[in-house]
């Protein structure tokens, strides 16, 4: 898989391999030796402490300033982004319900995607039905039938 990206519907969800750097001066050998440390994608050096990288035998100060610098110019979402940008990003967040109106309410309309969530609480207060059925809810469609209040209504049975 020489020189090859794979990119999803959107840019933000693209996985860069690292053998890409060859294209921006960066020796074969160097890649190589960044291989066999584990690092196979651009996000994934980027995310690399240059301390951790000049422990690998063979690369200097200068090399691991030029493959970070090289690097960042290949990250699909490289630098800041404007408020505008972040804003249209935003906008693709919904709201998943719980399936309970009072926990729903307290979280403002239910869990938000593009989030990370936090649920804590006693001893067997429900936390992991709770992570089970967020799981099974967060699979259906957005658009449930009206009549569906359970969520069981099959259209192939009609």
């Amino acid at each position: 898989m020489v020189g090859t990206s794979v990119c999803g519907d959107e840019e933000e969800n693209c996985i860069v391999d690292i053998d890409e750097l060859q294209a921006h001066g960066i020796n074969a050998s160097d890649i190589t030796k960044l291989k066999l440390n584990n690092i196979h994608t651009i996000a994934t050096l980027c995310g690399t402490t240059s301390r951790k990288l000049l422990r690998i035998k063979g690369l200097s100060d200068t090399k691991v300033e030029k493959i970070k610098e090289a690097a960042k110019k290949l990250l699909p979402t490289a630098g800041f982004i404007t408020a505008a940008e972040l804003a249209q990003i935003r906008k693709r967040c919904i709201r998943i319900s719980t399936g309970s109106k009072q926990l729903d309410a307290a979280l403002n309309g239910g869990f938000q995607t593009m989030s990370i969530n936090e649920v804590y609480g006693e001893f067997r207060c429900g936390k992991t039905q709770l992570a089970h059925t967020m799981a099974v809810i967060a699979q259906l469609p957005k658009v449930i039938h009206p009549n569906d209040c359970c969520r069981c209504f099959l259209l192939n049975r009609v």
